[in-house]
């Protein structure tokens, strides 16, 4: 073979590398998107300047760094969660021009596949973003996962392997300036309680990949912050949206403007603690359109067919319950309440075999569980279902009958 000879002289593939010819945008490992902002934003808005246009039909491939912006080391020293700076979450990758996409129509986005980029990941409790048990552990907890394919070991929580469901934690296009402006009506006044994140200050921690100068101040004020799902998508921390799934997303300017971002290794169904099993990711998408989609389905919201991949747990979970009441507490048809009243019993029973709570609430965040509404019908009480797989465990975590005469299989 004469050096420098491709695959394609020799008949091997008709493709020069191995992506099958598909555009790739990369991501430089451990490098802030402040100084690779070509890549991307960390704000919605609609005049951000598309990274690429593609036309319907095509491909992508995007990399992208995890959500904190590689601000997050592997190292046992936790001093980076105490640090840890949120105006800089999350890192997208995009927007992506799709041709021939029109306000009004469903942009279909197919999740062909996403992996590791660095083959680290993060699912940290951090202090004051805990979730609904924030205030239960105000000191935070780190975890630090190696990412090994299809699994995903942490020293921090020995004896526990967490299955593969790898998917991107934002999916999403850009908000019209009329949406956009109703976002920021209705969350500003949320602001100063603290229920909304800040979208004004900080304003130099915006990327808004290549707009400059006086452009870019004028749209860093009115910009949205990337927390919370919306309308357009977002971060929807869905773990079904796997590789095989189809995403139908809404779409409110033309070009629809998509992004990608915050992949996760895997994730329990709330991602109760805040973070996933957090990773720098590839994403590879293909974008297709429903023309007139919102109008003609009267969809107002993404709408997606889950992944077909699943770990199979089948029946194999253990199954707590949560109510809407507690003790002398009553509250009516409180799907948040009961949530909690099941995370907070997972919590204690995973403690009798052996696992601190930080470690139990961890798990319960990462760890491909099943969280459902079980009823919102039966007044005043709603009850919410979490199953937690037994299969990720060294150790059986079934209850057993302390009475010899007693046998329970």
């Amino acid at each position: 073979m004469s050096q420098g000879a491709g695959f394609t002289e020799y008949g091997v593939s008709r493709f020069s590398d191995r992506d099958l010819g598909v555009e790739r945008f990369r991501c430089a490992v451990g490098v802030p998107l402040a100084q690779q902002r070509h890549l991307g934003h960390n704000r919605w808005h609609p005049d951000i300047p598309p990274l690429v246009e593609v036309g319907v039909g095509d491909e992508l491939i995007l990399e992208c760094a995890g959500y904190d912006d590689y601000q997050l080391k592997d190292a046992d020293d936790d001093q980076d969660i105490h640090s840890f700076d949120l105006f800089r979450t999350h890192p997208l990758t995009g927007p992506v021009r799709i041709d021939g996409v029109k306000t009004g129509d469903l942009l279909v986005i197919d999740v062909l596949d996403v992996q590791p980029l660095s083959g680290i990941g993060h699912s940290n409790i951090l202090p004051g973003m805990g979730g609904p048990l924030a205030s239960r552990f105000p000191q935070g907890y780190k975890t630090v996962w190696d990412l090994h394919g299809t699994s995903a070991t942490s020293r921090q929580i020995p004896g526990v392997t967490i299955p593969a469901l790898s998917h991107p934690g934002i999916a999403g296009v850009a908000p019209s300036h009329d949406l956009l402006r109703v976002w920021n009506e209705r969350e500003d006044p949320l602001i100063a309680d603290g229920l909304a994140a800040p979208r004004l200050e900080a304003k130099d921690e915006a990327v808004l990949r290549t707009l400059e100068g006086d452009e870019r101040e004028r749209v860093a004020r009115t910009a949205a912050r990337t927390i919370p799902p919306r309308e357009n998508g977002g971060n929807m921390d869905i773990k079904n949206l796997s590789r095989g799934s189809r995403i139908y997303l809404p779409v409110f300017v033309d070009g629809a403007l998509f992004s990608a971002g915050d992949f996760h290794f895997a994730e329990g169904d709330g991602e109760v603690t805040w973070n996933a099993i957090e990773m720098d990711g590839v994403g590879w998408f293909r974008f297709g359109v429903v023309e007139d989609g919102m109008a003609r389905y009267g969809v107002r919201t993404p709408m997606f067919r889950p992944s077909p991949f699943d770990p199979g747990f089948g029946t194999r979970y253990i199954s707590f319950t949560g109510l809407s009441a507690s003790g002398g507490e009553q509250k009516y048809i409180d799907t948040t309440m009961a949530a909690v009243q099941a995370i907070e019993q997972a919590i204690d029973y995973l403690g009798t075999f052996g696992y601190t709570p930080e470690q139990a609430y961890t798990i319960i965040s990462v760890a491909p569980c099943e969280m459902h509404v079980g009823g919102i019908v039966d007044i005043p009480n709603a009850a919410v279902v979490l199953q937690v797989p037994l299969d990720i465990f060294d150790q059986d975590i079934l209850p057993r009958a302390s009475s010899a005469s007693t046998r329970l299989s």
